[in-house]
């Protein structure tokens, strides 16, 4: 008799719902992030617009950087140990940051080392802990507990969402006083590095562990991502919402806040947080309403439709002047961005073959990461020429065209799902 990992019977909760735990604490201290980050930047050391720009790029240039290597870091390590680290490193900047802003000892140099070492963290914990998922799905099947992949990324995604929105409304408390805040956001971090321990999968084998059979494999995973029709397309797709969507998002809330609606810091950090959570509550209801239907027979059509909505509310933000109108764009692009995760993570996940699983993540998600910082950049830098409103308009167009195009000219738009995206392709 097998005593592996898989066939072991334990009187343990279900791995699942574990999982989904996990998500969820650090998703929450990631939602607490969205708000007190930039609210640090332009709210507290009231930095111009091309400095806030830069400071968003530091937190997502250095997973551009380490992804793939992150990628490679999660096909050889075992997921528990691996995760529980990660996040207690994450956890120990984040309490190094809480001391720093309590004793009133803030710089722009500090937050952006804040910033690099994040983010260089995200690098290898981001895949470890998505293709986690696969496998946690695996053993559930094998214990007698049949839920599909579509349905577990799903899943993932509104509790993901869920726990952003709730860190983001307990972040909008801070105001001026930060610092125990920040120390809040690591103790959701230590309380994932514990829930990563019950994640209950093997150390990968299979994999070379020399410095060449790690650059072979980093050779193949690309060409696999690059070659595969409905992959590559997805990696286009990652590159230009990186581009037009996340680096933007980040860097004109905050400044149009600032510029059109002014207040004290305590009322603009209010409102940041407000618009974050009108649209990670939106976000969450598309997602839980996609979990509980039947998966989408053309999922991306689904993507393309969802990039088009988000296209349209950032071009309305060159218009839009009452608060109250802001925030139901918002709303409405909250609701296309859950389709758009929830069909990218459900496509990406399922077409993946499991033996460049890791990879495909880390390439995929690097296309958010390598676009975010050169959009936040680009997007800061037009911010002070022409103003946040006006500079919104630049990435809603590129938006629209990128969609349009990646609609015409790949497979996605005539994409249906098949075996790859069922159980069985897990085996």
């Amino acid at each position: 008799m097998s005593h592996g990992p898989a066939s072991t019977p334990r009187p343990l909760l279900p791995e699942l719902p574990l999982y989904y735990s996990l998500v969820g604490a650090y998703f929450f201290a990631f939602g607490m992030q969205f708000v007190l980050f930039p609210s640090l930047v332009a709210f507290v050391l009231h930095e111009g617009p091309t400095r806030v720009g830069l400071a968003q790029s530091a937190l997502s240039a250095p997973m551009f950087c380490f992804l793939l290597f992150g990628g490679l870091f999660a096909e050889r390590a075992r997921p528990a140990s691996a995760m529980a680290t990660l996040h207690l490193f994450f956890a120990a900047v984040s309490i190094t940051l809480s001391l720093v802003v309590s004793a009133n000892a803030l710089t722009y140099e500090v937050l952006i080392l804040y910033a690099v070492l994040v983010g260089s963290c995200a690098a290898f914990l981001m895949p470890t802990r998505d293709a986690a998922l696969n496998g946690v799905v695996a053993r559930e099947i094998e214990r007698g507990r049949n839920t599909s992949l579509a349905t577990a990324a799903a899943a993932t995604t509104a509790v993901q969402i869920g726990a952003q929105i709730c860190g983001i409304l307990f972040a909008r408390q801070a105001g001026a006083s930060p610092g125990p805040f920040l120390m809040a956001q690591a103790i959701a971090l230590l309380i994932a590095a514990a829930l990563s321990l019950t994640i209950r999968a093997p150390k990968p084998s299979g994999h070379e562990r020399s410095v060449s059979g790690a650059l072979r494999d980093l050779g193949d995973g690309l060409a696999y991502a690059f070659k595969n029709p409905i992959m590559a397309p997805m990696l286009i797709s990652a590159a230009y919402v990186g581009v037009f969507v996340i680096g933007s998002f980040q860097v004109l809330f905050p400044l149009i806040i600032r510029e059109a609606y002014g207040g004290s810091p305590v009322e603009q950090a209010g409102r940041l947080g407000a618009l974050f959570a009108s649209f990670w509550s939106a976000s969450f209801v598309s997602a839980v309403l996609l979990s509980r239907l039947k998966p989408l027979e053309r999922p991306g059509r689904a993507l393309i439709a969802s990039h088009l909505i988000g296209a349209a509310g950032l071009v309305s933000l060159a218009f839009i002047t009452p608060f109250w109108l802001f925030t139901g764009v918002v709303l409405v692009w909250g609701l296309a961005a859950g389709v758009t995760i929830s069909m990218s993570r459900t496509i990406t996940q399922g077409a993946a073959h499991p033996q460049y699983l890791g990879r495909v993540l880390a390439v995929y998600s690097m296309g958010f990461m390598g676009g975010a910082p050169i959009g936040s950049a680009l997007t800061g830098f037009a911010a002070s020429q022409i103003g946040p409103h006006a500079a919104a308009l630049i990435p809603g167009i590129g938006l629209a065209i990128a969609a349009l195009v990646l609609a015409v000219t790949t497979p996605l738009w005539r994409f249906a799902p098949d075996a790859a995206v069922t159980p069985e392709r897990l085996g």
